[in-house]
């Protein structure tokens, strides 16, 4: 009877140990669950943070580089047009009423696509293959080198605002940065799309760099970055007066 008893015992004792083992272990999972959320929390408003501060440097700087590219057209091209309309009207032949009115109808054409540049709003409405389209022919039009959109009629749109504004931020900075620096006799831009994958290869036949100094610059850092932010991949090949082939590739 006692041996009975003293077995009894230990089976409610080893129940008893084994229910405190389960309980412990359980509390245990959930602090570990718990931490691990908190640190996921933690991370996505950090990657939350980086994305909107992205995002801002990148409105800004479109705006600057909007307000810059106005003042120059406004001096070197609409103000150079209105001289000349100014001396056309003066002439008292017949004829130069009409060219005055078709370097005043130019004129009204020059203004309004500057009123497009400065709105905001015009970003989010222009589909992303004429926005490619439209800074290509703004660098032929310059007399820069000649350039090229292949397909030419792309009607590729991108629905979220956000990752537009930066892809056209990234892309804007790579021409630019082919203008200032590559010296090139043409810029050609290469879309391919199968939804939901988007790739751009932008090409020139520029004075190229080298591709290991260049990657420790703070440029290339900013590009990708900016193409991290938006979940998007960007690679550089060149060589020294053989040009350079920008590849970016993004989910839209």
């Amino acid at each position: 009877m006692q041996s009975d008893s003293i077995e009894l015992f230990f089976v409610l004792l080893s129940g008893i140990f084994l229910m405190f083992m389960m309980s412990g272990f359980i509390v245990a999972i959930v602090v570990v669950h718990r931490q691990r959320q908190v640190k996921n929390k933690h991370r996505i408003e950090l990657m939350k943070a980086d994305y909107e501060k992205t995002l801002l440097n990148v409105e800004k700087e479109i705006r600057e580089e909007t307000l810059l590219y106005v003042s120059q057209e406004l001096h070197d091209n609409i103000g150079q047009m209105l001289s000349l309309t100014k001396l056309v009207l003066a002439n008292p032949e017949p004829s130069a009423v009409l060219e005055g009115k078709k370097l005043i109808n130019q004129i009204i054409k020059e203004v309004r696509s500057l009123s497009k540049s400065i709105n905001r709003d015009y970003l989010k409405d222009i589909k992303f293959g004429d926005f490619l389209s439209e800074e290509l022919e703004k660098i032929e039009r310059s007399g820069f080198c000649q350039t090229a959109l292949i397909p030419a009629d792309s009607s590729v749109e991108i629905s979220d605002d956000n990752k537009k504004l930066i892809l056209i931020r990234v892309v804007q900075e790579c021409l630019n940065n082919a203008i200032k620096h590559a010296s090139p006799t043409w810029i050609k831009i290469q879309i391919n799309h199968t939804a939901p994958l988007l790739e751009l290869s932008i090409n020139d036949d520029g004075v190229g760099f080298d591709t290991q100094q260049y990657s420790q610059g703070l440029g290339l850092r900013n590009l990708q970055s900016r193409m991290n932010a938006i979940d998007g991949d960007i690679s550089f090949q060149s060589e020294l007066q053989k040009g350079t082939q920008i590849k970016i590739s993004l989910t839209v």
